[in-house]
């Protein structure tokens, strides 16, 4: 056996990760990555990961990691990722349909393993995530995203903030708008707050 057989395997593999998905409550949250990806069906999918930095749902304590994912093969989801690049820049819609802009904001990872790290990163959010029960007996959660910047913006004050009300439903059955997730790595929910444009795109 090759002495470096173990040392290969793990640089070969896959970077796992263990985040949440977003359950209702405010969030501020910090961008840690985003990009886009092929589920384990080979689906194509765009996720972005985040560092909570406070909010009002107990179970998402400061530091803890939360996730947000899109189905690029849903009707909506395109859209949705436009609007979520609105929303986090402030951009107007032209400046989002930059074929460039996309790409710096979601890079394809595993067409571009070299790709350079989402313009995104680094970039701080309000979101706020609502659940509801649906007929199927799923929760259906729905998120809006709005960008923060900490120099110029007034943080919430989650300490007078009601805690969050969260749906109950099956744990392996959470409907998201544009996907169903149960045990993957990432949850899906939507970015759609518009932010007024300012011309100052992060990049």
């Amino acid at each position: 056996m090759d002495a470096n057989y173990f040392a290969n395997l793990i640089a070969s593999a896959p970077l796992q990760t263990s985040s949440r998905y977003f359950e209702a409550g405010v969030y501020a949250v910090k961008i840690d990555a985003a990009k886009i990806f092929l589920n384990r069906q080979r689906r194509p999918r765009a996720a972005v990961d985040c560092t909570v930095i406070n909010s009002n749902n107990a179970s998402f304590p400061t530091t803890s990691q939360v996730s947000w994912i899109v189905s690029l093969d849903s009707d909506s989801g395109p859209s949705t990722l436009k609007g979520f690049i609105t929303d986090i820049t402030g951009c107007t819609d032209a400046e989002a349909s930059n074929i460039d802009v996309i790409n710096a904001f979601f890079p394809n990872t595993e067409a571009n393993p070299a790709a350079a790290p989402s313009r995104a990163v680094g970039l701080q959010a309000i979101v706020n995530a609502f659940e509801k029960p649906t007929k199927s007996g799923g929760v259906y959660t729905k998120c809006t995203w709005r960008h923060f910047d900490p120099a110029k913006d007034e943080m919430p004050d989650f300490s007078k903030m009601a805690p969050a009300a969260v749906a109950e439903a099956p744990a392996a059955a959470t409907q998201t708008d544009n996907s169903w997730s149960g045990s993957s790595n990432h949850g899906g929910n939507w970015g759609g707050q518009q932010v007024p444009s300012n011309g100052n795109m992060p990049f």
